[in-house]
């Protein structure tokens, strides 16, 4: 779909970050997975990222286009670099 942001190849340490930061700024977070493969849903006022960590496959994240500059305002700006969302 081409209204919205796919993101790949974001280490685990990035990907973790995300969580924790938009987690800490007040967005719900539900996860799950296992030793290989991770998952998580982030949700506030309508906007959800998707994201999945794969141990061979590095993490990935999805959101809709229109949501990419409310997301990134909760971003350290260093994590928005690493995740070349500047």
């Amino acid at each position: 779909m081409s209204d919205r942001i796919c993101l790949s190849d974001i280490s685990e340490e990035s990907w973790r970050a995300v969580i924790e930061t938009l987690g800490a700024a007040g967005w719900s977070v539900r996860k799950g997975g296992g030793l290989d493969f991770s998952w998580a849903i982030l949700e506030r006022g309508g906007i959800r990222i998707d994201m999945q960590y794969d141990a061979w496959q590095e993490g990935e994240m999805a959101f809709a286009k229109a949501d990419g500059s409310t997301i990134t305002i909760d971003l350290p700006a260093q994590l928005m670099l690493e995740l070349k969302l500047n």
